[in-house]
């Protein structure tokens, strides 16, 4: 039961963006096993239908690239009149990128801007105005630990990350009282293919990597209690308040942690 819409399982259409792997593609499962009727949206059509196939067919798939508003509009209209009006909305699409900022390619930022952020930004105003009207649904997005303390290497993609979460923080006070509520959900380093899709593995002892099937858990819990905010691992939660309280001892430990590829001693 999501309890504080009161839209069952059962009776719920799902939106996923970035649907056809990792994060997305477990949630569109745990999404499924619910009952949901889930609507799956990412570039590869093939490996969307795959996705569809393992959740039992109980969705539709669009094709679309998030960054570009029309492909999104299309894809979401042609998801609705195929499963009925969205209920929820599960941005999860975004890529990214690895290197000092000084290094990075300024096409590569506004490929990260587009991505990340606009391509949240599109399927929210495709879906909200229908969510408003009904008077009920959730919009969650899938942001980063890296947007609530920048990550040395991932400046750009850090940014991104920080608007998302800046965008869905202003959005859920101005739905207040309208039936639509939005929550934040931040994963930590997660076991995907994302890190060799930006080029650079994730070769770090800590923190460790988690599963997507665990971030997918956490989006069906925060879209069950209504709460605006979830970290994954939890503890991410508490080095957040240490960025804040104590932003000196946060400096001397990041850079400490990256005192080698930063080449200070």
């Amino acid at each position: 039961m999501m309890a504080k819409s009161g839209i069952r399982w059962n009776e719920t259409t799902v939106v996923v963006t970035g649907a056809s792997r990792g994060i997305g593609r477990a949630v569109a499962e745990h999404a499924a096993r619910r009952g949901s009727r889930v609507g799956l949206i990412a570039r590869s059509g093939d490996d969307l239908e795959a996705v569809l196939t393992a959740i039992g067919g109980r969705g539709a798939v669009a094709v679309a690239d998030v960054s570009d508003r029309r492909q999104v509009n299309d894809a979401v209209a042609s998801i609705e009149a195929e499963l009925g009006p969205a209920d929820v909305l599960v941005a999860n699409a975004g890529i990214g990128a690895y290197g000092p900022f000084a290094d990075i390619d300024v096409d590569d930022i506004e490929r990260l801007v587009n991505v990340n952020l606009l391509g949240t930004v599109y399927p929210i105003k495709a879906l909200l105005p229908g969510m408003i009207e009904r008077g009920r649904g959730r919009i969650v997005v899938v942001a980063s630990v890296a947007g609530r303390f920048g990550s040395p290497f991932e400046a750009a993609y850090a940014a991104t990350k920080f608007a998302q979460i800046g965008l869905a923080e202003a959005v859920s006070v101005e739905m207040a009282g309208r039936g639509v509520g939005v929550s934040i959900v931040n994963p930590g380093v997660v076991d995907t293919d994302f890190f060799e899709a930006r080029g650079h593995r994730y070769d770090r002892p800590f923190p460790k990597p988690i599963t997507a099937d665990r971030v997918a858990g956490t989006v069906m819990q925060a879209v069950e209690a209504g709460r605006g905010e979830w970290f994954v691992p939890r503890w991410f939660g508490s080095a957040v308040a240490v960025r804040h309280l104590a932003p000196r001892l946060y400096g001397w430990g990041t850079r400490r942690s990256f005192k080698d590829e930063l080449g200070v001693p």
